[in-house]
């Protein structure tokens, strides 16, 4: 089981935002969305530390949410950094689900 699967009340099962946005999205892609608005800006890097999967796998799922229109992504020197954008926080918000607060992108 991923760090980031919240479980509901002692059940075992994921809470029903989870639930509810894996089954739109997928379980792995809507694990990244989260992880990114956990950490806005999210560098490629932590989220596979994250969510213990290849950076091939996060990479082809940003850019689904990239062209999706969920996330943005920028190349910062050797790293890559993921934001959540209005419509990705809609999403999240619509399910119930946490958002670290905006930060302003830097120059």
């Amino acid at each position: 089981m991923s760090p980031t699967n919240v479980l509901s009340a002692g059940r075992g099962r994921p809470a029903p935002g989870h639930r509810a946005l894996a089954a739109l999205l997928g379980t792995t892609r809507s694990q990244v969305l989260r992880q990114v608005a956990k950490a806005a800006p999210a560098t490629t890097s932590e989220i596979v530390a994250a969510l213990e999967v290849s950076a091939a796998t996060v990479s082809h799922h940003t850019g689904v949410l990239g062209r999706s229109g969920l996330i943005t992504t920028r190349r910062d020197g050797a790293s890559v950094r993921h934001t959540l954008t209005p419509l990705g926080r809609s999403l999240l918000d619509a399910h119930g689900l946490p958002v670290a607060p905006s930060t302003p992108p830097s120059p």
